[in-house]
């Protein structure tokens, strides 16, 4: 829908709304004026058909009344007139009445028994009617009969209609004016701007970076192109300096890779020495054994120093790969946390935007340096976050933090210190419950065949368990995971101290 058709509706609903109340409380107003003009006049001529009456009535000239009843009956505002004696008994009525029963026995009671006038609103053959019901006082003031008029009330009926027909032709007016000047304004303060924007978003979106809107006016649309043109500005400077980043960052990617596959190699070094380092020593004692049985026999002596020199060279060749894979030990020195937290999410940010992942914090202010390998902590959070970036798929919430925790280590139970918590959680999938405890297990994965090793929380587990620390895991199936990192902060005030002079 365009914004021309859209202003024109948000004119047109709050017009008819006030229009219509308009309306109501006019008709309102004009059938109470109607009414009271109505009922004055009904009094005025019931007045004067009562002195009429009242003379005649005096000078017994009681067909002379008769005349008068069919005379005024029927023309003009009346309906018809009733004649009623002093006990109520009906003594005449106009022509057209008599098919219309006589409904008022209560106010005629009342008009004969206290002297005065009763005015009443009924319907006659569905048509709204006024009853005027007054007493004829003889020679001394004794009410000697009564006399009922009836007056038409359609007059009320036929001014509203008059009245609503005017208001509906006045809302045509008004709207078909408000479209006009909708459609003028929108025409020329809207068309040509938005236009333009779009124009420039499209070059934009196609990768010019260099498109700039003429800022021609000084109202909302001149704003908005300034601020189009200053966002354009800051993104071709955020081009350029991605592209110088993408190189370093691919030389951090292929580090990764490469330590990695490392610490892949130590694991699968350590497995197969703990698998083989058992029967081997069997062999080797086997040999030593028959060699010393053996003694004397020059072919099965030089056969058993062969076995045995293999041996020694299995042995090597299994210590050479722990030699070459083991994981280096951590070289302390005072980190800042927070600021190995941010180098993490700098470095996944283009990946958390492509996933439609938002980061919230990180709250890590106010923390003292820690005596730590700022390299090693580095892999670790970053395996902490790759895998919560692999359980958001569709996108979700990354929230780190940190504080201080008073704790017990639960491997070594060296009582109560305090320990920095550096918290990573997110809102993807979960763990299942009976993974929990074999996240840390090598080559252990629920990843699709290729996209991990199982190495990484084990190795981040290792180095963490290196610097005297552990790692927890808290997780909700289809909700969320948090993983809190658990490092010494006994000496944080010694190593900031150090780390100041």
């Amino acid at each position: 829908m365009k914004i021309g058709t859209k202003l024109f509706l948000y004119h047109l609903i709050p017009l008819i709304v006030l229009m219509t109340l308009f309306a109501y409380l006019e008709q309102r107003r004009a059938r109470t004026v109607l009414s009271e003009e109505v009922a004055r006049e009904g009094r005025v001529l019931t007045r004067t058909i009562q002195i009429a009456v009242q003379d005649a009535v005096r000078d017994r000239q009681l067909e002379d009344v008769h005349t008068l009843v069919d005379r005024i009956s029927g023309s003009g505002p009346v309906m018809g007139v009733r004649l009623f004696d002093s006990s109520g008994s009906l003594t005449y009525q106009s022509a057209n009445l008599e098919h219309r029963p006589f409904t008022e026995s209560d106010a005629l009671r009342t008009t004969l028994l206290q002297g005065r006038s009763v005015e009443t609103h009924a319907r006659v053959d569905a048509k709204p009617v006024a009853s005027f019901l007054v007493p004829l006082f003889g020679n001394s003031g004794v009410v000697v009969g009564a006399i009922q008029v009836l007056q038409h009330e359609g007059v009320i009926r036929a001014e509203e209609s008059a009245s609503r027909r005017a208001i509906v032709a006045l809302t045509a007016v008004m709207i078909l004016a408000t479209g006009i000047v909708v459609l003028l304004v929108t025409r020329i303060s809207l068309t040509k701007p938005v236009e333009d924007l779009v124009r420039s978003f499209r070059d934009v979106s196609s990768g010019d970076l260099s498109t700039q809107i003429p800022i021609t006016r000084r109202d909302e649309f001149g704003r908005l192109a300034r601020e189009f043109n200053r966002m354009c500005g800051r993104l071709d400077v955020a081009q350029r300096s991605l592209l110088e980043g993408q190189e370093e960052r691919r030389n951090m990617e292929a580090r990764l890779r490469l330590a990695e596959h490392r610490a892949g190699l130590g694991r699968l070094a350590a497995g197969l020495a703990h698998e083989i380092g058992t029967p081997l020593n069997v062999i080797a004692g086997r040999a030593e054994s028959l060699s010393r049985r053996l003694s004397g026999d020059e072919v099965a002596e030089a056969g058993l120093r062969i076995v045995s020199a293999q041996i020694d060279r299995i042995a090597r060749i299994v210590r050479g790969m722990l030699d070459f894979a083991r994981e280096p030990e951590p070289r302390l020195h005072p980190t800042d946390v927070a600021a190995v937290v941010s180098k993490v999410l700098e470095f996944l940010e283009p990946q958390f935007e492509e996933a439609g992942i938002r980061v919230a914090g990180p709250d890590c202010r106010d923390l003292l340096p820690i005596s730590a390998d700022s390299d090693q902590l580095y892999q670790v959070f970053l395996n902490i976050a790759l895998n919560a970036a692999d359980a958001m798929p569709s996108g979700g919430v990354f929230r780190v933090g940190a504080h201080y925790e008073d704790r017990s280590h639960p491997e070594r139970g060296n009582g109560i210190r305090p320990y920095l918590a550096v918290t990573f959680e997110d809102s993807g999938h979960g763990i299942a419950p009976r993974d929990l405890n074999r996240v840390f297990e090598p080559f252990f994965t629920t990843k699709e065949i290729g996209r991990g090793t199982g190495l990484g929380m084990s190795i981040s587990y290792g180095i963490v368990r290196e610097h005297g620390g552990w790692i927890e895991l808290d997780s909700e199936p289809r909700r969320r995971t948090l993983v809190t990192v658990y490092l010494p902060a006994a000496e944080s005030a010694a190593v900031a101290a150090a780390a100041a002079s």
